[in-house]
């Protein structure tokens, strides 16, 4: 049983950027109720390109590869997002109408909420 449930060494692999990537932005649209479309993609490319610091990389060829990476990263959390947050139609403020204007404030998002 590992002591550490991210790692350094975990998070230099796909499976461990993805899922850090996927808590950090579901965490921070529950708290804050603030999760842009290239929220996911800013904390893809941290995680990655620091991976890359990390590793040692010389030269530009493992930053270019590090930031393709990165949009792998970002696009496989935001599937998981979606895969598992259920689509669906967005939720509505209590009162309203579906199909009438959208209410002044923006319905709450949950942990699961498609980032888009």
């Amino acid at each position: 049983m590992p002591n550490e449930f991210f790692t350094v060494q975990s998070m230099l692999t796909l499976s461990g950027a993805t899922g850090a990537t996927f808590v950090i932005c579901n965490g921070l649209q529950t708290a804050f109720n603030f999760n842009p479309k290239w929220l996911g993609l800013l904390v893809a490319q941290i995680i990655v390109l620091a991976g890359v610091v990390a590793s040692g990389g010389a030269g530009p060829m493992p930053y270019l590869v590090g930031v393709i990476n990165g949009f792998l990263v970002y696009c496989s959390a935001a599937g998981a997002t979606s895969a598992v947050g259920g689509g669906g139609a967005p939720p509505i403020a209590r009162g309203q109408v579906p199909g009438q204007d959208a209410p002044l404030t923006p319905a709450r998002r949950g942990f699961l909420t498609p980032w888009f």
